[in-house]
């Protein structure tokens, strides 16, 4: 989104069917482990499932052998291969790529290196013991990061979290951690009137929700200012769905009424303020965090950190966007195929992933000429990146520039440097140093 008086970047854009419903996202339940015996038993693994085809132990070679075969939707990363063998009997053997630890009668192996099983495709997996007598190992078990339950999907973020993630992306919109509920502007943007707390705009089918849910809790009799520009909102809202184009026009808005004054008095209004802040809020999750919220748990994101950024990109790029950026994070990380979970995927790291989206990221805003005003905010995830801030437990400031993570190639934003503490509390530092560690 573009920025309130020059400080943010572009605006995303809708393209809505009409007004949506707001969505809540449901649980998924666990999966179960099951014992493996020679044959094609199947083995739940949440969205991975894999059979096993082969399983020999041969005494007078002390030798075993395993064949499994990843028969679920998406591709086994690294996998950790656990078996029980007869009491008494010790693993004994490494193979290349692997190391054991023993409990009792059970064998782990897990991977020292990294391996990928791709859908449909088999693994031979060898193995050793001190016992000479042949068996049939029991209870095989074959798991790994990128299988797993299918997460519920929920809120993501821990309230101070949230908090947090929120107060960084309102420094890009409004250059205050506060956020501004009541802010209205016309950029100049090519997007209408530019509003609250998540740059809703009436241009891009985003503000006219926020109307319609403040609409059904308070009627203009009542004290709802923003009623009269109903019918204005839905002339531009259905030629922004028949076009497909941003609306740049308020003139529809301006022949009734002072639209940047009422939205701000409607906030600013002790008897309507909870009603229309509540609106901005629900419409906020429902478009923007819910969305990528679930979009990182399909990925396999467990971390804070990455999650706000994801977040700050929806808001500013849109779900389209974003999702635009994760594909080209997973490609340039030779997960061409976009298989989901992606962490642990060819022993991709939540870190190493993040540090490509950010780069990503950093990219698409530096090249477009309005954008590249905001390419700052990036360089704020990445400092916590790069000094292990994952769960925003530490207080943060955003005193860093894209120039001081990746050279001075890039502009400086010029935003004001704010504290930020883990439960979303901030204050104003008397002073700062700019730099990306």
């Amino acid at each position: 989104m573009e920025a309130k008086r020059s400080r943010g970047g572009a605006r995303r854009m809708f393209i809505l069917a009409g007004l949506t419903a707001l969505a809540a996202g449901c649980g998924a339940a666990e999966a179960t482990d099951a014992g493996a015996a020679p044959g094609e038993l199947e083995q739940a693994l949440g969205a991975c499932t894999h059979s096993v085809t082969t399983n020999t132990y041969v005494g007078a070679d002390y030798w075993g052998t395993l064949v499994f075969k990843n028969t679920g939707t998406v591709a086994i990363a690294n996998p950790q291969v656990s078996i029980d063998v007869p009491s008494g009997v010790t693993c004994d053997d490494d193979q290349p790529g692997w190391t054991h630890t023993q409990s009792g009668r059970t064998c782990t192996f897990t991977r020292t290196s990294a391996l990928t099983v791709a859908v449909n495709a088999s693994h031979t997996f060898y193995y050793s013991t001190n016992s000479n007598t042949s068996f049939t190992a029991a209870n095989v078990k074959v798991q790994s990061d990128s299988c797993g339950t299918t997460p519920p999907t929920g809120p993501g973020l821990t309230a101070n979290q949230k908090k947090v993630a929120e107060a960084l992306t309102s420094i890009w919109e409004n250059d205050t951690p506060t956020l501004n509920y009541a802010y209205a502007e016309n950029i100049q943007d090519g997007r209408g009137y530019t509003n609250g707390r998540a740059g809703f705009c009436t241009g891009t089918g985003d503000a006219i929700q926020v109307v319609q849910c403040y609409r059904a809790l308070r009627t203009e009799a009542n004290g709802n200012r923003l009623a009269k520009y109903w019918s204005a909102l839905t002339v531009i809202n259905n030629r922004f769905l028949s076009t497909g184009q941003n609306q740049a026009s308020t003139a529809e808005l301006d022949a009734v009424g002072n639209w940047t004054a009422d939205w701000a008095a409607s906030f600013n209004t002790a008897a309507t303020k909870a009603d229309f802040k509540q609106c901005q809020d629900q419409v906020s999750d429902a478009l923007y965090y819910t969305p990528i919220m679930n979009e990182a748990t399909r990925w396999g994101f467990t971390q804070a950190l990455t999650k706000a950024a994801l977040y700050d990109a929806a808001i500013n790029h849109g779900e389209s966007g974003v999702n635009a950026i994760i594909r080209s994070a997973n490609t340039a990380l030779g997960n061409s195929g976009q298989v989901a979970p992606v962490i642990g995927y060819n022993g991709i790291t939540e870190n190493a992933w993040l540090q490509k989206f950010l780069e990503k990221r950093r990219d698409v805003l530096a090249s477009d000429s309005t954008w590249v005003e905001a390419v700052d905010r990036v360089a704020a995830y990445e400092k916590q990146r790069r000094v292990g801030n994952w769960s925003l437990g530490t207080a943060l400031r955003n005193d860093v520039r894209a120039r001081d993570c990746w050279g001075t190639s890039y502009p400086a934003s010029g935003y004001t440097v704010r504290l930020i503490n883990p439960d979303g509390t901030w204050s104003t530092p008397s002073s700062s140093t700019y730099a990306c560690q």
